[in-house]
C-alpha cells in the first residue's frame, strides 16, 4: 500500500513541475502555434459533425430502405400535433357567431353573472 502512495506523490509532483515548466517556458511561437491549432479545431468542428450527420442520415436511409421501411423525413409541426386534422366537434365550436367565438361569449357571460351574484 505504500508503494502505491509514493508514486501517487511522485505522479502528482511531476504533473505539478511539468505543468509550471511548460507555461514558464513558452515562446511566442509556441502560443501561436497553440492558437493556432484551438482556433482551427473551433472553426472547422461544425462542418465536421455536420458532415458526420449527414454521413449518418444517408446511412440510416439506407437500412430503412433495405428493411423496407420509409426513409426517415424531417417531422413537421403538425405530424407532432396529430396530422394537422381537426375533428368537426372541434371545427364547429371554433366558428364564429357574429365575429366572437363561443368560448369568448361563454367567457363573457360568466363573468356579467359573477358581477350580478356580488
Amino acid at each position: 500500500m505504500d508503494y502505491i502512495l509514493d508514486n501517487v506523490g511522485e505522479w502528482k509532483d511531476r504533473l505539478v513541475n511539468n505543468s509550471v515548466k511548460s507555461f514558464t517556458e513558452m515562446t511566442a511561437q509556441r502560443w501561436i502555434r497553440i492558437i493556432v491549432i484551438v482556433g482551427g479545431y473551433l472553426l472547422v468542428r461544425p462542418y465536421v459533425l455536420k458532415a458526420a450527420a449527414n454521413r449518418q442520415k444517408r446511412q440510416l436511409d439506407k437500412e430503412a430502405e433495405e428493411l423496407g421501411l420509409e426513409p426517415s423525413a424531417e417531422p413537421n409541426a403538425n405530424a407532432l400535433r396529430g396530422g394537422g386534422k381537426r375533428s368537426k366537434a372541434v371545427e364547429e365550436e371554433a366558428k364564429s357567431v357574429d365575429g366572437v367565438s363561443k368560448t369568448k361569449t361563454r367567457q363573457r357571460k360568466t363573468q356579467e353573472s359573477n358581477k350580478e351574484a356580488e
